[in-house]
C-alpha cells in the first residue's frame, strides 16, 4: 500500500496526542495533596528526632537512601548511606541531642518526590554545656518501592534569626 504524506502526518499526530494524554493521566495518579505531603514528612521527622535523641547512628542512617547527600553547615558533602552513618557516629561521640523540634514550613512535589523546608531547634549537650542551635533546612524525600520515604538530600545551615 502506498500511503501519502498526510497519512503519516496524521498518524504521527495521533500517536503524539495519545502519548501526551497517557502521560498526563499517569501524572495525575502521582499527585498527592500538600496536606498529605506534610503528614508524611512530619512522620519522618519524628523518626529523625528519635534517632538523634537516642544517638543511634545505625537507625538514623537507614532513614537515608543508599546514595543520599548530606550537606552539614560549614562542612563538606557527605555522600552515601555508609558515609552518613560514619559522620553521625563521629558526631554522637561528642554531642548528645537532648531535645529536637522540627517545624515544617513548606512542602511540594508529588507522590514520588517530596521537597521540604523548615526550621529545627535543638538542645545539645557538648563538653558539659548545653547549646540551642537553630537551623534552616531543605530535605528531599524519595518514595521507595515498599511505599516508605527515605531522605535523599539533607541540607542545613545556621539560621541567623
Amino acid at each position: 500500500m502506498n500511503y501519502g504524506t498526510n497519512y503519516y502526518r496524521t498518524l504521527f499526530f495521533l500517536v503524539g496526542v495519545t502519548t501526551l494524554l497517557f502521560v498526563s493521566c499517569k501524572q495525575d495518579l502521582k499527585s498527592i495533596s500538600k496536606v498529605e505531603m506534610k503528614m508524611i514528612v512530619e512522620k519522618q521527622n519524628k523518626l529523625l528526632e528519635a534517632c538523634f535523641s537516642d544517638g543511634d547512628a545505625n537507625k538514623l542512617a537507614n532513614i537515608y537512601t543508599d546514595s543520599a547527600k548530606l550537606s552539614p553547615n560549614g562542612s563538606h558533602f557527605v555522600i552515601g548511606r555508609d558515609s552518613i552513618r560514619a559522620f553521625w557516629m563521629e558526631d554522637f561521640k561528642t554531642a548528645k541531642v537532648l531535645k529536637m523540634e522540627t517545624n515544617v514550613l513548606m512542602v511540594d512535589g508529588n507522590e514520588d518526590v517530596i521537597y521540604e523546608t523548615g526550621i529545627t531547634v535543638s538542645e545539645i549537650l557538648y563538653n558539659d554545656s548545653v547549646y540551642r542551635p537553630r537551623v534552616k533546612y531543605i530535605n528531599v524525600w524519595l518514595k521507595q518501592p515498599d511505599g516508605t520515604y527515605q531522605l535523599d538530600v539533607d541540607f542545613w545551615n545556621k539560621d541567623t534569626q
